[in-house]
């Protein structure tokens, strides 16, 4: 009897080395990389994703996410995904394209008018489809996006008008489209890290900048400037890009889980983004004597025709911006 248990007992775990085997075989773990922290909007967005994949494919589909640009710069592990080294991204639009100069289209000004555009035009899964194509020949695809809140420009000086901006140093994204945007607006667009921004409106380096409006509190911006023109002049967008090898890599439902997953991740990145705005201003407003002031957005979008019309001249733009107005239903 005494044997009849033992090798019972061998038997048993035998099977269940073989389970844990096979269970290993079939659960696929992939590399996220970032350079936003964990604790940030999109670190919680995508830790949700994560959680989520694994539990609707019963851990068979897991990911490691590595935050605060731990596998390099965004432009760097762009390129190891490229390669298929890391199977999925963080980038914003303003660093595509500088690599991918057709990409500027999304950071073009007043390419979206409102959030329910931008919404509309981000969810549309025959723009979404366009953004692929775009991207396959780039060697990699796109996933998804989150969400950041409309830019607008905020300054140490008075800025109640348009007129309040000409020749006034402000600090932009430096992608070629924001530095020509600021340009058109009057102003006088400065390159300077981010991280140097508040001791360059501190020391007079720059005037203001252009920024999200939940950033000047976020960031303490509003110690030194007090005044914001709510331009809304773009939504800076962070994609969430993936490796050719990894989509291939999937099964037909394996795909469909992941792509489900994140479309409820970036529609919910809108609405977490108009709240932390709102938030935003009214901590600006009555408890740092922040001033909001209305800009005349027909007069700016009046500013920046040329842009469109210079765009449309590019094949590659042009495909990607009639694709945004046949859904907004309106024309250059």
């Amino acid at each position: 009897m005494m044997k009849f248990t033992y090798w019972f007992v061998l038997v048993l775990i035998s099977m269940a080395t073989c389970q844990l085997s096979a269970s290993a075989q079939t659960s696929k773990t992939f590399k996220i990389a970032t350079s936003v922290q964990a604790n940030g909007t999109a670190g919680k967005l995508l830790q949700q994703f994560a959680d989520s994949v694994e539990k609707r494919s019963n851990g068979a589909l897991k990911f490691k996410i590595f935050h605060g640009g731990i596998l390099g710069d965004q432009l760097q592990y762009f390129q190891h995904i490229q390669r298929g080294v890391i199977d999925i991204g963080l980038i914003n639009s303003a660093s595509l394209e500088t690599v991918i100069p057709s990409l500027g289209v999304m950071n073009m000004p007043y390419l979206f008018r409102s959030v329910g555009e931008y919404r509309e035009v981000m969810n549309n899964q025959s723009f979404r489809q366009t953004l692929f194509q775009s991207a396959n020949k780039h060697h990699f695809g796109f996933l998804g996006y989150i969400s950041s809140d409309f830019r607008s420009i905020y300054s140490t000086k008075p800025i109640t008008s348009l007129d309040d901006l000409t020749a006034l140093r402000l600090r932009t994204i430096s992608s070629p489209t924001y530095m020509e945007m600021i340009s058109r607006f009057g102003a006088v667009p400065t390159a300077l890290s981010f991280g140097e921004l508040y001791a360059g409106m501190q020391q007079g380096v720059v005037d203001g900048a252009e920024g999200g409006i939940a950033g000047i509190h976020q960031a303490k911006f509003s110690d030194v400037a007090k005044h914001v023109l709510v331009t809304e002049h773009t939504r800076l967008t962070d994609f969430v890009i993936s490796s050719l090898k990894f989509e291939q890599s999937l099964s037909a439902a394996e795909r469909k889980i992941i792509s489900e997953e994140f479309a409820i991740i970036s529609n919910n990145s809108i609405t977490f983004a108009e709240e932390g705005e709102a938030s935003s201003i009214k901590k600006l407003i009555n408890n740092e004597g922040v001033s909001f002031y209305p800009a005349d957005k027909v007069a700016l979008i009046e500013a920046v025709k040329p842009m469109y019309t210079e765009a449309m001249q590019d094949k590659d733009k042009a495909l990607l911006l009639k694709a945004v107005f046949k859904i907004e239903g309106r024309e250059l």
